[in-house]
């Protein structure tokens, strides 16, 4: 079940409901069975764009704006991207984060405990994987490392998103792997930032206390003109996806606040460069 079906699902029950209608007088009105709208609405079915159109004509609404968000998310929740042939072995969620990210017109993450797995080599990847073998409830699909590096294609799409990256100094100083892979991993860094694929920015130790002290997260923005945003935060058990609007505005404030805090581009990559050269 995928974010995107959950979303539309979410908005048809709610004018559903908003006019009164059961699922069986509601199925009569747009010419569907209950079964169908059930599935609709609770994101177990994929619905085709101009079903899709036509419920929501039925129902009235008439916010082109509305319409053409969810009408949107059809069309990209129908895509056969690359993701598929993973869904079956990777966490439901992380899956979804791919898709939304393929789509993403901006994304801007705060990662304070390890570097970000758009940007790992898989050295690195195959590092912090066996430092979690132990404690993760079921053993780690063999897919796992395939998956996280075909995600790292977005950053060299014809179209890619505008990515910035807050990174807190003491990822940058943490040995994951032994030397030589740390030293892998900051020549792919530097050299990614220096092609202006991405932007990477780091949180120095000398910021003191900061609002991002409870933990990484991603801010991803889907579409172009008035996007969806969708924040992303995982954990040693779970990865879940916060999409109400008061909830992603505190978390825009706090990346705020977090670039206000973090070096310039230019003396973040001075940085990594001095903590490389001690390697």
């Amino acid at each position: 079940m995928s974010y995107r079906r959950r979303k539309i699902g979410q908005a048809l029950r709610r004018y559903r409901e908003e006019r009164n209608l059961t699922q069986e007088a509601a199925g009569r009105l747009v010419e569907r069975s209950p079964a169908s709208l059930s599935a609709y609405e609770n994101g177990h079915r994929a619905i085709r764009p101009r079903d899709l159109r036509q419920i929501l004509d039925h129902y009235g609404v008439g916010d082109e704006g509305e319409r053409a968000r969810l009408l949107e998310l059809a069309v990209q929740g129908r895509k056969e991207g690359w993701w598929r042939d993973f869904h079956l072995s990777q966490e439901p969620v992380i899956v979804d984060v791919a898709s939304l990210e393929e789509d993403a017109s901006r994304i801007r993450s705060l990662e304070t405990m390890a570097i970000p797995g758009l940007l790992q080599t898989e050295s690195y990847t195959r590092a912090v994987f066996s430092s979690y073998s132990d404690v993760r409830d079921t053993k780690r699909d063999k897919d796992a490392l395939a998956f996280r590096m075909a995600r790292q294609r977005i950053l060299k799409s014809p179209s890619p998103p505008q990515v910035t990256w807050i990174l807190a100094e003491a990822v940058a100083h943490m040995l994951v792997g032994g030397a030589e892979v740390m030293k892998e991993q900051f020549r792919k860094i530097l050299m990614g930032a220096n092609a202006g694929r991405f932007e990477l920015r780091v949180l120095p130790f000398s910021a003191g206390a900061h609002p991002g002290m409870d933990g990484s997260f991603s801010i991803i923005d889907v579409g172009t003109e008035d996007p969806m945003k969708v924040v992303c935060v995982h954990s040693l058990t779970r990865s879940w996806l916060i999409d109400e609007p008061p909830r992603i505005d505190r978390y825009e404030w706090a990346y705020e606040e977090l670039s206000s805090l973090a070096l310039s581009k230019t003396d973040s990559q001075i940085l990594l460069k001095e903590i490389a050269s001690t390697l």
